[in-house]
């Protein structure tokens, strides 16, 4: 029915915005040390829709914003140019403790998908025999009923990305066509729907599980590229306006 995966890692995570002239340069860079990622169809990359848990009080966005040491971010996801005709739907748990991150992920067959769906709205337990199956993880689970977290968001983009394996894995990737619905079926089609991001920027993301490369520091320092805190998440939040906050942060602004 499901599998399962706990990973446990020292994991850099750096992002930057790079426009269309950038990207294209550094793309070329980039494929001299590594190869296009296996997922990838095409050299457009592939739509990633992931739906977006959180408290009442947006608990979550507010801890990202701060730089809480200790966070959650719970989401479930889908890949594939039509959601609908994804067999698996994932549910991620992504926790930092200080400089580790923890990531927990279960992936669900689409035809289980519509009752854990249904009881993760109505914040009640999932069907018994995804619960009482030993090999599956709880933890996504467990701190939706913690902290009370309903489906808040629904965010869409466009990913092209790379990785190479070196002593560690190293992804690179470019996430673009940002978009934000406060329509929550993650599977059906996708209404409502706000851009987010420009349209002549992208968003480079760098994953490293040890140290950055030499050869990455150096394609950093040839872009002058100035890491910043990206989140999709917050950009989504921000778009509907459902937030108690003052001010707005620098990056948050188009």
């Amino acid at each position: 029915m499901t599998s399962n995966r706990t990973l446990l890692f020292n994991r850099l995570e750096v992002k930057y915005w790079v426009d269309r002239t950038t990207r294209t340069a550094l793309t070329r860079d980039l494929l001299a040390f590594m190869r296009p990622d296996t997922n990838s169809s095409s050299e457009e990359g592939y739509l990633v829709r992931s739906l977006y848990y959180d408290t009442h009080d947006y608990m979550a966005y507010h801890e990202k914003l701060s730089g809480a040491a200790v966070r959650h971010k719970l989401r479930s996801r889908a890949y594939g140019e039509n959601p609908s005709d994804s067999k698996l739907v994932r549910f991620e748990v992504k926790s930092r403790y200080l400089s580790y991150i923890y990531k927990t992920t279960v992936d669900v067959q689409r035809a289980d998908y519509d009752e854990v769906d249904f009881a993760l709205k109505r914040r009640i337990l999932p069907p018994a025999r995804l619960m009482n199956d030993a090999g599956v993880s709880k933890e996504f689970f467990r701190l939706q009923r913690q902290y009370n977290m309903i489906p808040k968001i629904l965010i869409q983009y466009r990913r092209q990305a790379f990785e190479r394996n070196e002593t560690s894995r190293v992804r690179a990737n470019f996430d673009d066509d940002l978009c934000a619905s406060s329509n929550l079926d993650l599977l059906g089609p996708l209404k409502g729907a706000r851009r987010v991001q420009q349209y002549n920027r992208a968003i480079f993301e760098i994953k490293v599980d040890d140290h950055l490369p030499y050869w990455l520091h150096q394609l950093i320092a040839k872009y002058n590229l100035q890491s910043q805190a990206i989140s999709k998440y917050c950009y989504g939040v921000r778009s509907e306006a459902k937030f108690s906050a003052t001010g707005r942060p620098e990056e948050y602004v188009n």
